[in-house]
């Protein structure tokens, strides 16, 4: 009998439907993978699963018991934990501080005081345990992405859940630790935990799942034992039948570069900031940098140096030829250098704003006339973007905080592609997006590189550096260890730069 039973889930939000009578088992022991495209209605379904959203109509039962619909402190009673796709961490406190958070081990007489050492020797020993390394007496606001993945899967696993869903938890991970995560879950089944993964990675899914489902459009399209099933029939059932045969990989179409003779757009001497560097690189029109490494290894100090986001210590930089060393990022923006960052809820949008208006807060010019804002323009400039990227739902009125992660991530690249950008620095620009909005965004790069932009793209995906970049480049320790052509670029190579081999 499965640990936890959903049927017949429908919830709608005005007139979107994002379940429509969606149904799923989780059995202990066992992983069950959830895939669809973004806006299929996977986070919703999770959130009905844990309580964080009541469902309109359906049932959620954990070992036979009924839980009532919306109430999360049912549903943690039962043992169910979730790993949200976006942090829910308190910036201001400490990795064991944020773990242990409602379960804080006391001392004293009456248990009044917080009893650290004990606080931190179990973290320290349960991230250990868990191949998920990170200090447990570090701020999270000091901490990368892909450490903060590390502290909100730990929160879960501290508690002990029974049930822990996992909405798409590799996204921020380099691939070594998305191979410490797979052994991390099949660990949990095998101690009899029930596990659901969310993810857009087939080979993730295939590597680590028992069972498989399939949302489109809110409803259960493919309900297969994983053995049973291929890459092409779960690709065919999460795209529908429109034409699309992705298989889940990426396609390696990288053009040769266009030659030494184009124009130099981007020159970097010698530059340090933020305990990264020094860096030096240059880069030509057209031309394609792509920069991997484990994560936290100086990947965002090196784009924040080159947008103007952190001030360079040492060093120049300059763009066709303009030294920008000391501009910030108006300046630099104005020169054309335009800037995806990887941390798009924090620091690339904002939620409470339309798609319209965050996508006119890339180049106020889409949206302005006679020096003010007018509200039609910007509406154009968006439907132009949404149909081109394929955001959804497509209204250019919608919250941006109502999307999807993966619908958000289209609304961030796009919001670069609408300026004169002569360099662009991006950041992870497929994390958290389904296969066709990854192959959108994949192509878009490649149109820009074609008109002459030249980028330094940082990516955990070395499939995707190979496919979109000139040359690529390991950083380890916030310095660089190695490069070399795209096409020479094996997992062997990239892989011993960064880790230290």
């Amino acid at each position: 009998m499965p640990t936890l039973r959903a049927r017949g889930l429908r919830k709608a939000y005005g007139d979107c439907v994002s379940l429509d009578g969606a149904s799923l088992d989780l059995a202990p022991g066992r992983v069950h993978a959830l895939v669809g495209e973004n806006g299929a209605g996977k986070s919703t379904l999770i959130r009905c699963l844990c309580g964080l959203v009541a469902a309109d109509a359906g049932s959620v039962t954990v070992d036979e018991v009924e839980l009532a619909p919306g109430d999360l402190r049912a549903s943690l009673a039962a043992g169910v934990g979730v790993v949200h796709q976006h942090f829910m961490l308190a910036e201001a406190l400490t990795v064991a501080e944020n773990v242990v958070l409602g379960a804080e081990p006391r001392r004293g007489l009456f248990g009044w005081g917080l009893d650290r050492a004990a606080m931190d020797a179990r973290v320290r020993a349960l991230a250990e345990a868990r191949g998920m390394p990170v200090d447990p007496t570090a701020a999270v606001a000091t901490l990368g992405v892909g450490e903060r993945q590390r502290v909100e899967i730990l929160k879960v696993l501290h508690r002990g859940a029974t049930v822990v869903l996992l909405d798409e938890p590799t996204a921020v991970l380099s691939p070594a630790e998305v191979e410490g995560l797979l052994a991390t879950i099949r660990a949990m089944a095998a101690q009899g935990a029930a596990v659901l993964l969310v993810t857009h990675k087939l080979d993730e899914v295939f590597a680590v799942a028992d069972e498989i489902t399939v949302l489109r459009r809110g409803r259960v399209v493919l309900s297969a034992e994983a053995a049973a099933t291929s890459r092409a029939a779960v690709t065919a059932a999460v795209v529908g039948d429109d034409g699309h045969t992705g298989s889940g990989k990426v396609e390696v179409l990288a053009a040769e570069a266009e030659g030494a003779e184009a124009a130099e757009a981007l020159a970097v001497r010698g530059v340090r900031g933020g305990g990264a560097g020094p860096f030096t690189l240059t880069l030509r029109a057209g031309e394609v940098l792509g920069v991997a490494g484990v994560e936290g290894n100086g990947q965002r100090a090196l784009l924040e140096l080159l947008a103007g986001l952190r001030p360079c210590e040492a060093g120049s930089i300059a763009v066709e030829g303009a030294d920008v060393t000391r501009e910030g990022v108006a300046g630099r923006r104005l020169r054309g250098v335009g800037f995806v960052p990887e941390d798009r809820e924090g620091h690339g949008l904002f939620g409470e704003l339309t798609v319209a208006e965050n996508l006119a807060l890339g180049d106020v010019a889409v949206a302005t006339r006679g020096g003010r804002f007018d509200g039609a323009m910007a509406r154009a400039a968006a439907e132009r973007v949404i149909a081109r990227f394929d955001v959804r739902p497509a209204d250019p009125d919608a919250s941006l905080g109502s999307l999807s992660g993966g619908n958000q991530q289209k609304v961030l690249v796009a919001r670069e592609l609408l300026t004169a950008t002569r360099v662009l620095l991006v950041a992870q620009p497929t994390r958290g997006v389904d296969l066709r909005a990854a192959e959108v965004i994949r192509a878009a790069l490649r149109a820009l590189r074609a008109e002459g932009v030249a980028m330094v793209l940082v990516s955990s995906e070395l499939d995707e550096l190979r496919a979109l970049s000139d040359r690529v480049m390991v950083l380890r320790r916030g310095a660089v260890v190695g490069e070399v052509a795209a096409s020479e670029a094996t997992d062997a190579t990239l892989g011993q730069w960064m880790v230290g081999g």
